[in-house]
């Protein structure tokens, strides 16, 4: 296959937060009747479907394997139904195997879902499942190693080496609020945007990661329709296109990793997707980085030569990446601001971006966004998928 040939033509979601009565499949049809209402066509124009596997959600991950998804949407143009998981990356590999059925002729448009209800999973399922996925079960697991735990240490690690201080840390927090709480999908929406103060004044999870810098589990779903971009340029609709894209991928644990080599792959995966869509740093009109945890924003901020090293936190606390600077940066706020729905924070930011270029993201819509990059990351980090999408006119 040569250059990207995909379009994002149609997009749904609900708001992110804890809403238990609010359930899985009630999800998947606001989200895909949202999507295909959104792309101007007919239900039965949908000739695949490729949904992001569920984490943690045994049942529900069975039920869409097996085909419901069509059959509960009545799609009867439907040829082919299949569900991918690669952590937080499985958006990404849905639109690569959509773009494979539109480019071999199988398929027109592929209608691509997610959903997460974290609210109704049992603690102590939600707890086992996020102690084992992404960790080494011989040599990390039977000592408690989390999460939050390795971040803290990669974190006290930057800041160390970058000369980061912790006010600076905070200010990315700040800049991920600032942004979800103009937007109706977060779980932050018109809530207070903390200050530096308060991100720190919250209670110590690892040091030096404070509660205001973790993720916070939630319950969402979103949906697109995708099609070739010749076919989202005859509509004449507004669409989001793929210009470009490259991968690299680390390891299977975060531990196994070095900082310099997660470095290069920013650098080498950054650098090819823009040479593809012939762009570079400077024609990058919104950065939508989905990387979870503050301290990864900084690090590739730097990696790619946006600023020197050490550099970055600055630029987060002199508000450079707030609604209206500069340097607009994740627009919906990643996992900090949204809430954490499993593999659907790649999702959200996949229809963020698709946002954008259409030109529907309300308050928070950047003055005459052409291009966006975008990137998402699997499992524990295990990779890196960069891409750039422009608008279709």
């Amino acid at each position: 296959m040569g250059k990207p040939n995909l379009a994002i033509v149609g997009i749904g979601e609900v708001p992110t937060g804890t809403y238990p009565d609010r359930s899985q499949w009630d999800i998947i049809y606001e989200t895909c009747i949202q999507a295909v209402n959104d792309a101007g066509i007919h239900k039965n124009d949908v000739e695949a479907v490729i949904t992001v596997a569920p984490q943690a959600q045994p049942q529900l991950t069975a039920e869409i394997s097996f085909g419901k998804i069509p059959e509960e949407l009545g799609l009867k143009g439907c040829k082919d139904v299949c569900i991918c998981n690669a952590g937080g990356a499985s958006t990404s590999n849905c639109l690569r195997l959509a773009e494979q059925l539109i480019e071999s002729g199988q398929a027109r448009f592929v209608l691509i879902p997610h959903v997460t209800v974290h609210s109704t999973i049992p603690l102590p399922d939600l707890i086992n499942f996020f102690a084992k996925a992404g960790i080494d079960l011989q040599w990390e697991y039977p000592y408690g190693t989390t999460y939050n735990g390795i971040i803290a240490m990669m974190t006290r690690r930057y800041m160390y080496e970058s000369g980061t201080t912790e006010e600076e840390m905070a200010a990315v927090v700040v800049s991920m609020r600032k942004w979800a709480a103009l937007d109706p999908n977060s779980i932050f929406y018109g809530k207070e945007v903390p200050s530096i103060e308060k991100v720190l004044s919250s209670s110590m999870v690892s040091s030096p990661l404070h509660k205001r810098e973790c993720n916070v589990l939630a319950d969402g779903g979103a949906a697109m329709v995708v099609t070739s971009a010749e076919t989202a340029k005859r509509m004449g609709c507004p669409a989001a296109v793929k210009l470009g894209e490259s991968a690299r991928y680390f390891s299977a644990f975060t531990t196994t990793r070095s900082t310099e080599g997660v470095k290069d792959g920013f650098v080498n995966a950054t650098k090819e997707a823009l040479d593809e869509a012939g762009l570079t740093n400077e024609d990058i009109d919104i950065w939508n980085l989905y990387l979870a945890y503050p301290v990864g924003h900084p690090i590739f901020m730097e990696s790619i030569g946006l600023c020197e090293h050490g550099q970055a936190g600055k630029i987060f606390m002199e508000g450079h990446t707030w609604p209206g600077g500069k340097l607009p940066w994740s627009t919906i706020g990643d996992a900090i601001g949204r809430g954490h729905t499993g593999s659907g924070v790649s999702m959200a930011n996949y229809v963020e971006t698709a946002r954008q270029l259409m030109g529907k993201a309300g308050q928070r819509q950047v003055t005459d966004a052409r291009y966006v990059f975008q990137d998402t990351s699997g499992g524990s980090g295990m990779n890196f998928i960069a891409t750039v999408w422009g608008r279709n006119s």
